[in-house]
């Protein structure tokens, strides 16, 4: 008798199992069309990642490396001190926290522990006084070491960077400074959030180190500023659905060459695709569309799997799985291919590829390009205006309203003094981030 009720049992386990997976992450993929007319040459496939469970807390393990540069005597080093305290005042005993300063050199202001004595912490903030150079590397290095120390995969482990310049000691190369970050995301999984403040700081610098290190880039556009945006990021670390977070698409490379990924930086090898998510929060939808052009025409169907690897936080750090296949089929005529387009993936492939356009542009105007700037950008319009679902799209409305007021910053555009200009253009490069990063709300769950 005891045996018969053991598999009704095992039976409920499994498939509450997979309910709370379910909860935990969303995974669904589309592509733009399931055929392949005989004159289309590309194939685009979208995924849209969802972390939809309540989330839990996971404790911490973080390093905050501020840059203390002369540059940031002032607003800059009062207001980042009340951002450090902030942080304080949200950890619990179960969180190790250090605190790095850098100039010309990195110093420990507080070794890596626990957070017993919030008050002893902040009493150490009032040593900091600006002076010196950017010596970014040595603080990042130095960040990185006490993180490394107390590593724990069950825990968030990152490093918070602030500056408000350009490095100008130590490493000074971005791509080797990004390889140094992608190498602490990728080998050590540790990874790293930037906060640019004010107009004079490498915004594509901070950027590209965020993106590489698997974290986010922040534009603080004043002193005020460092409180809130810090605050929205610590909120975001302190609920977690998933960690360990990674997408693998392997597509049919016979036929098929991988022309552009939007959304995310990735690796590629062989047939695989490599994403790097990390943490997946509550209430948090990721966007990511990838453009495939033709290279041979597949003579059948062929796949494109999409497999998302994960730990739950919410079901005792246990590894999940999630696989999608989309199968493409050649079409004999264009018939078939004209009735079956997906209006979702349509709409996204619109306002990434003007998205693509607007960021072009941006750099355009960096290299005093502003005749070439404005023909991207009317690109951009006209690709949005030419989409059949323009009007009824509120995505697609706000990123021509995006283009177009980008684009009226740039009339009488060398009248402009310098400063004006770098607010704007820091701007526009943080705004095309955040699209990048196109998230939505979660639905609800009943």
């Amino acid at each position: 008798m005891k045996k018969l009720l053991l598999i009704p049992l095992f039976l409920f386990q499994v498939i509450l199992l997979f309910a709370q997976q379910d909860t935990a992450i969303q995974l669904s993929t589309m592509l733009d069309n399931p055929y392949l007319c005989p004159d289309k040459k590309e194939a685009y496939l979208y995924l849209d990642l969802k972390g939809c469970a309540k989330g839990q807390r996971v404790p911490l393990n973080i390093s905050v490396v501020f840059d203390r540069s002369g540059s940031m005597e002032g607003d800059r080093i009062y207001y980042g001190k009340k951002a450090i305290e902030y942080l304080i005042d949200q950890l619990q005993p179960d969180d190790i926290m250090s605190i790095v300063l850098y100039d010309h050199e990195a110093v420990l202001l507080h070794g890596a522990e626990p957070v017993t004595d919030k008050a002893g912490l902040k009493r150490k903030l009032e040593e900091i006084r600006p002076r010196g150079a950017t010596n970014l590397s040595a603080g990042l290095d130095l960040g990185m070491s006490e993180v490394k120390v107390h590593y724990d995969k069950n825990k968030t482990n990152r490093v918070f960077l602030f500056s408000d310049g350009h490095p100008n000691e130590g490493v000074t190369d971005p791509y080797i400074l990004e390889r140094i970050v992608s190498n602490y995301a990728q080998k050590d999984d540790v990874s790293v959030s930037t906060f640019g403040v004010g107009h004079e700081f490498n915004e594509y610098l901070m950027h590209d180190l965020a993106e590489a290190g698997a974290g986010n880039y922040y534009y603080i556009q004043k002193p005020t500023d460092i409180v809130n945006d810090f605050g929205s990021e610590i909120t975001g670390l302190m609920s977690v659905a998933a960690q360990s977070t990674r997408l693998t698409i392997q597509f049919p490379a016979a036929n098929f060459s991988v022309n552009r990924v939007y959304g995310y930086p990735y690796k590629l090898v062989g047939d695989k695709i490599y994403i790097d998510l990390k943490e997946v929060h509550p209430g948090e939808a990721n966007g990511i569309l990838i453009k495939f052009v033709t290279t041979t025409a597949p003579a059948g169907p062929v796949n494109f799997t999409t497999n998302i690897s994960y730990v739950s936080s919410i079901q005792q750090h246990q590894t999940f799985s999630i696989e999608k296949v989309n199968t493409l089929t050649p079409a004999s005529d264009n018939n078939d291919c004209n009735t079956h387009y997906n209006d979702t993936v349509l709409e996204r492939t619109v306002y990434y590829s003007s998205h693509y356009l607007m960021e072009s542009a941006v750099k355009d105007v960096d290299n005093n390009n502003v005749a070439s700037a404005k023909k991207k950008l009317q690109q951009g319009k006209d690709a949005i205006n030419a989409s059949p679902n323009a009007k009824d799209s509120p995505l697609l409305n706000s990123q021509y309203q995006a283009i177009d007021s980008y684009e009226k910053n740039l009339e009488n555009w060398n009248t402009k003094s310098e400063a004006h200009k770098k607010h704007i253009q820091k701007n526009a490069h943080y705004h095309n981030y955040k699209i990048r990063k196109q998230r939505t709300s979660c639905p609800t769950f009943k």
